[in-house]
């Protein structure tokens, strides 16, 4: 089942978000939801669907009876609607068989609730493979990046694997980015460990801080901190303070920048535009950046950048090449 964007608001979004964490019968409902949705494409009598529904019904009736009386009555009423009509609604749910990659295209982005009760969030233009078995949860992010809100399985690690690094987590939320020369961990809560991913027969090792090239990096990183680890083999991670509510804008469609590289800004526009941007050389690419674009709205980013460091524009086909007076 996928929720699209449609007629929920952001307010009864949030509702909804408050009701799955109320009590762990919430998500086991939703999971009920989503198996009578997979099974929509039989015949609507077929008796299976037929128990979907019911299912279904009947587990968000016990989650009702389980939650809090103050999560608004038109919500409640909408996902028994949902059970038993199997009508779309919006934000993007979709149950998984075990071995997946979810995508996204430029400009889409996607929420995936994972069968454990995980919630995976894609932004535009990612690719997240999933692989769940009785031992692990692994999972590779292939591109772009992912937010991921952890549900607790101390018998089950839960790691995300990106370039050569792995992330490992219990029970905690933070994502990951992936960018040309660099991948990005941002820890909203809880807490992570970050490893090299290297040989199955060697003892993993921490990503280590720049500076002594000894202390985990890991061991620093707190909520509201980002892990920045350049890549190459055992690069030094730097880490940096970041606003988790800015940090995560691009959930809400918005990208916001403060002091980033030109480079890294320009990567992440990249996600939501039929139209490229590009960089020549690493002097511009180095620029800060600040300020907040609505995703997708190139042309006004182009003229932001352009207007405030003089940069040129240099148009070829689809492709912006963005240049510095002078080069």
């Amino acid at each position: 089942m996928r929720f699209h964007e449609g007629p929920i608001d952001l307010e009864e979004e949030l509702e909804l978000e408050l009701w799955l964490e109320a009590h762990p019968a919430n998500r086991a409902a939703l999971a009920s939801v989503e198996r009578a949705w997979r099974m929509a494409g039989a015949a609507a009598e077929a008796p299976e669907l037929v128990a979907a529904r019911a299912d279904a019904l009947k587990a968000l009736s016990q989650a009702d009876r389980q939650s809090p009386r103050g999560w608004r009555p038109e919500l409640r009423h909408a996902l028994g609607a949902l059970a038993a009509c199997l009508l779309l609604i919006v934000a993007t749910f979709h149950f998984y068989p075990r071995g997946e990659t979810f995508r996204t295209g430029i400009g889409e982005r996607r929420v995936v609730m994972l069968d454990d009760g995980s919630r995976l969030s894609l932004d535009a233009a990612s690719a997240v493979e999933v692989r769940y078995d009785g031992e692990r949860r692994a999972l590779r992010l292939l591109a772009g990046r992912a937010r991921f809100e952890v549900a607790k399985d101390p018998r089950r690690p839960f790691t995300v694997t990106a370039g050569d690094r792995m992330v490992v987590a219990t029970g905690t939320a933070f994502s990951v980015e992936l960018f040309r020369a660099e991948m990005r961990v941002v820890l909203y809560q809880g807490s992570v460990s970050v490893l090299e991913d290297g040989p199955a027969d060697q003892a993993p090792r921490h990503v280590v801080l720049q500076g002594d090239g000894r202390t985990p990096a890991d061991r620093m990183l707190a909520p509201s901190t980002a892990l920045i680890v350049p890549t190459g083999a055992s690069a030094a991670a730097r880490l940096e303070t970041v606003d988790t509510a800015r940090s995560s804008a691009w959930e809400q469609g918005q990208l916001v920048f403060s002091d980033e590289p030109l480079g890294v800004a320009v990567e992440r526009v990249n996600r939501y535009s039929g139209v490229s941007l590009a960089i020549e050389d690493p002097v511009t690419a180095a620029l800060p950046v600040s300020g907040t674009f609505n995703a997708g709205d190139t042309e006004a980013f182009i003229d932001g950048v352009v207007t405030l460091y003089g940069l040129r524009k240099l148009r070829r086909g689809e492709t912006v090449i963005l240049r510095a007076p002078g080069r």
